[in-house]
């Protein structure tokens, strides 16, 4: 949710469409009639988290109860223990659908994966073509496993470094 409304592709008023935000949002105006933006929004976001921790711990503590596994084997043969009860659980799924809906499908959100992805794989063929060009502690672990170390430079990157490390190799500046 932060991200989304961070990123400015999503408003707050739109996670009102969801039954758990709609909550937490009504419940916190109640307290706090005056309350707006970052506020509202983190007040609502706080308390949904306690929701779902509060609901994790007490479902799960009865439905470990209920199906008391003896062994490890009986743990792994029951029905999942470690569960939200069902009205908690319906209520994350329409929040994870409209996140799937709105956010991670966002055409930009869509743009950005794609861009990413083009990136790190020309990288990834960059150094596989020419292991040279990684730095000295990876070309000395790319004598051993060349993919392996070419991947784990790239993990390390963050978003902004594979950028520029992208612009290093690939695009010819004019000065």
């Amino acid at each position: 949710m932060d991200d989304g409304l961070r990123s400015g592709l999503l408003v707050p008023e739109q996670f009102a469409e969801t039954t758990i935000v709609a909550r937490h949002m009504k419940a916190v105006l109640r307290q706090h009639p005056r309350l707006t933006g970052r506020r509202l929004v983190h007040e609502t976001v706080r308390r949904m988290i306690d929701t779902l921790v509060t609901d994790l711990v007490r479902a799960s503590a009865d439905s470990i109860r209920r199906h008391s596994p003896a062994s490890i084997e009986e743990a792994r043969l029951a029905p999942p223990l470690i569960t939200f009860s069902s009205r908690v659980r319906e209520e994350s799924l329409e929040l994870k659908r409209f996140l799937r809906d709105h956010l991670y499908r966002h055409y930009r959100v869509v743009r950005m994966s794609a861009k990413a992805r083009r990136v790190v794989a020309d990288l990834f063929g960059a150094f596989l073509a020419d292991p040279r060009l990684l730095p000295p502690e990876f070309q000395a672990r790319a004598q051993e496993n060349t993919p392996r170390a070419i991947a784990d430079y790239i993990a390390g990157m963050t978003d902004r470094y594979a950028i520029l490390e992208h612009r290093r190799l690939f695009v010819i500046e004019e000065t």
